[in-house]
C-alpha cells in the first residue's frame, strides 16, 4: 500500500505528526484509511473524520471495530491489515444490508415546508451537500449525501429526516466503492480547506459555529493545543448542549415527563463532561 494519500493533507491534520511514523506504520495508516468509509460522521468517536481514527488503530491500538456505517465488512478488513483477532463491529441503529452486509446506508432529506432557512446545517455537513442562502429553503443532493447524521443536531425546527436507500448489487464492487471513497475524501478535504481559509482570514466575521472550525482556528493560529480527547468531549458536549436547548423550548410550550426526564439526564451527561 503506497503511503501517497497521507501527502498534501488539511492543516486540520498536522497534529497527527505523520512524518513522525514509522514507514511500516505510515503504510498501516494508509492501508486502514483507504478500508474506511470516508462518510467522515464521527461515530467511532473522532469528530475529525476517517483519517483520525485510523492513525489511532494504528498508533494507539484503539479497537478496529468502531466504524459504524463500515460494518462487519470493514473490521474485518481492518483486523486483517493489522494482524489482529476480529471483533463484532459497533452495532448501527439501520440493519444490515444484505446486499453489503453493511448497515443500510442512508440519506437526509429537508422536508421544505418546514425548513426556515437559518443555515445552521451548511456547515455541519463534511462534503458540502447542502444547498441553500439565509431565509430561504434548503435542499440536500442526495447523490453526495454520506448520512453522516451531522446535520440533525443543529437543526432547530427537526425538519431533517432520513431515509433508507439499500445499495443495488450492481454498485457493490470493491472498484465502484473505491472510486467513491476517494470522492469524499477530496470533497472533505476540499471543505476542510476552504473553511481554514474563512478562519484564518482576519477580515472575516461569520462566528466558528463548529466543532471542527474550532480545531481548524487553532491549528491555523497554532496557539491552542487541543488533544483528543479533550476535542471528543467538546464536540460531544457541543451536541449535548444543542439537544438541551432543544428540549428546553419543546417543554417551555407544552410539559411531557419523557421529555422532561432526557432533560435532566443530558444535563447530567453535560456535567460530566465539563
Amino acid at each position: 500500500m503506497t503511503t501517497e494519500r497521507l501527502n498534501d493533507l488539511p492543516i486540520l491534520f498536522n497534529r497527527l505528526h505523520l512524518q513522525s511514523l514509522s514507514p511500516q506504520q505510515q503504510q498501516q495508516v494508509a492501508a486502514v484509511d483507504a478500508c474506511l468509509p470516508q462518510t467522515q460522521c464521527g461515530l467511532c468517536d473522532h469528530p475529525e473524520g476517517c483519517l483520525p481514527y485510523a492513525v489511532s488503530i494504528v498508533v494507539e491500538e484503539e479497537p478496529h471495530n468502531k466504524c459504524v456505517p463500515g460494518g462487519q465488512p470493514v473490521s474485518d478488513a481492518i483486523a486483517k491489515i493489522m494482524a489482529r483477532d476480529p471483533l463484532s463491529a459497533r452495532p448501527s441503529t439501520w440493519p444490515v444490508d444484505p446486499n453489503t452486509q453493511r448497515p443500510t446506508e442512508v440519506r437526509a432529506v429537508i422536508r421544505e415546508d418546514d425548513c426556515i432557512g437559518c443555515t445552521k446545517c451548511i456547515p455541519a455537513c463534511p462534503v458540502d451537500a447542502i444547498v441553500g442562502t439565509g431565509k430561504h429553503m434548503h435542499t440536500i443532493i442526495s447523490d453526495l449525501c454520506t448520512g453522516c447524521e451531522l446535520c440533525l443536531p443543529p437543526c432547530p425546527v427537526d425538519c431533517i429526516d432520513l431515509v433508507q436507500v439499500p445499495r443495488s448489487v450492481a454498485l457493490e464492487t470493491a472498484e465502484y466503492r473505491a472510486k467513491e471513497q476517494a470522492h469524499l475524501r477530496g470533497r472533505y478535504h476540499t471543505h476542510l480547506n476552504r473553511v481554514a481559509q474563512q478562519v484564518a482570514d482576519k477580515s472575516n466575521t461569520k462566528p466558528v459555529t463548529s466543532m471542527v472550525e474550532t480545531l481548524l482556528d487553532n491549528a491555523s493560529h497554532q496557539n491552542i493545543n487541543i488533544d483528543a480527547k479533550t476535542a471528543k468531549n467538546t464536540i460531544a458536549a457541543a451536541k449535548i448542549r444543542t439537544k438541551i436547548k432543544k428540549l428546553e423550548r419543546q417543554l417551555s410550550i407544552r410539559q411531557n415527563d419523557n421529555k422532561q426526564a432526557e432533560l435532566a439526564d443530558l444535563k447530567q451527561q453535560l456535567a460530566q463532561l465539563n
